[in-house]
């Protein structure tokens, strides 16, 4: 198997027992070049059975959230807090089309239009939502100016589920990302983020390849938020620089070096 970001062929590197009903024993492999793990045992499976193994994950991470990231509200709060700035500050612009990918139960956008009326964050999930919820038909290519994804990278099954969401970005278009970015993946099959969905564990020097290959000119982590901002415009990113709580670069921002990673 050949690793999806940089081309380098990918070799064994641990194993994890589930035991759920359509996940027993996952295998994962690990990039020779860029370092970036991925579950080989749900790259490989049906996608039916994949989607089935989501739709049982999720029911129960919605349920016991709290439980399995007691920090999940409070960050929810924190990157609301941080989008708001955006907006005053003109990142987020008033007229932006603005989605949130991956919304979950939507408790992002509701906190974040308790501060703000406009831009409204839209909603999308392919597993969640309702009627407020965009339809999989209006997710298409160069439609949005901003899109936020929380806890989404870590599901993606290769390229072609990376492609799907950087390309509704326009080509000035704003990235924020919240998922765990590690120098080096743990060998440890005890690790917290060794979840039965957690298809592809990111390292930095995977994502600095992603990041410069869907032409980012620059780049701003909120620590507190945890939150990621890959800008294509340097005149927006010009608005945040000196911004209070940002660490910025023009490149990715590969923050987090030592362990534990969380």
């Amino acid at each position: 198997m050949k690793c999806f970001v940089c081309g380098e062929e990918m070799s064994p590197f641990m194993e994890k027992f589930f035991g759920l009903k359509h996940l027993d024993a996952c295998r994962y492999v690990r990039c020779s070049g860029c370092g970036l793990v991925v579950a080989e045992t749900l790259y490989d499976m049906p996608r039916e059975d994949w989607e089935l193994l989501n739709r049982e994950c999720h029911a129960y991470q919605h349920t016991d959230a709290l439980a399995i990231d007691p920090r999940w509200l409070d960050r929810l709060h924190a990157q609301a807090d941080v989008l708001a700035r955006l907006a005053k500050v003109g990142v987020l612009e008033e007229s932006a089309r603005a989605v949130d990918f991956g919304a979950g139960d939507g408790k992002l956008s509701d906190y974040l239009a308790e501060k703000i009326s406009a831009p409204p964050l839209m909603k999308f999930d392919a597993y969640m939502g309702d009627e407020n919820f965009l339809p999989p038909e209006e997710m298409s290519p160069a439609s949005f100016d901003f899109v936020i994804t929380c806890s989404v990278f870590e599901h993606l099954l290769g390229a072609a589920d990376v492609e799907k969401i950087f390309a509704l970005l326009t080509a000035d278009g704003t990235m924020a990302l919240h998922t765990l970015v590690c120098e080096e993946i743990p060998r440890d099959p005890n690790w917290f983020y060794l979840q039965p969905v957690h298809a592809t564990l990111w390292t930095n020097a995977a994502m600095k390849k992603i990041f410069r290959r869907y032409g980012f000119k620059a780049c701003a982590y909120h620590v507190d938020a945890r939150l990621w901002l890959m800008m294509r415009s340097l005149e927006k990113f010009s608005r945040l620089k000196n911004l209070a709580g940002f660490v910025v670069a023009e490149d990715f921002v590969d923050y987090w070096k030592g362990k534990p990673y969380r």
